[in-house]
């Protein structure tokens, strides 16, 4: 069963050095539980020794400047319509598996319930469309550490366009 996890924003402050983190500087955020809550923390790159031993995620990401454009998720139909049309790229089969993983998250798809159908090929992961109730079959693949980056960045790619002004409430805020 996959849940949601409320985490906080970006600290802004390096939780190591305690001092504001600065604009384009690299940073890392780790989540760690504590007691039924979760805590992030944020560390400047120069404090950074790796992630504690209790951290349960973590993460690099650099701290954006004032006059960069902000990025803006594709609309909701955009994205089933990507995650249909990349059935077609076999080779892409990784960057639409995470891109499936991202839209359960997003509760734009969730996992099939409907009853067992000999037309799922072996192994195969349906999907179904909250929108409009139709499925999507997606193959689940192994994704070794080498390869997350490199896929991750090819899904942002796709996923994400400049925008003049975000407000607040578009900033993820779950892990």
């Amino acid at each position: 069963m996959l849940g949601e996890y409320h985490v906080s924003r970006c600290t802004r402050n390096c939780h190591a050095l305690h001092r504001p983190l600065r604009e384009g500087e690299w940073y890392y955020s780790v989540v760690m539980e504590s007691g039924d809550d979760y805590v992030r923390r944020d560390f400047s790159a120069e404090s950074w020794k790796g992630p504690p031993e209790e951290a349960i995620g973590w993460w690099k990401c650099r701290m954006p400047s004032a006059s960069e454009k902000k990025l803006v998720l594709a609309p909701p139909e955009v994205l089933i319509d990507l995650l249909r049309q990349m059935s077609s790229f076999p080779d892409k089969a990784k960057t639409r598996y995470l891109l499936a993983i991202m839209l359960m998250r997003k509760r734009l798809v969730r996992p099939w319930e409907g009853t067992p159908d000999d037309s799922l090929s072996e192994g195969m992961m349906r999907l179904e469309v909250l929108a409009d109730s139709s499925t999507i079959d997606v193959m689940p693949c192994e994704i070794t550490r080498a390869e997350a980056d490199p896929l991750r960045d090819e899904l942002n790619d796709l996923l994400y366009c400049e925008a003049d002004v975000v407000s607040a409430d578009d900033e993820p805020s779950t892990v």
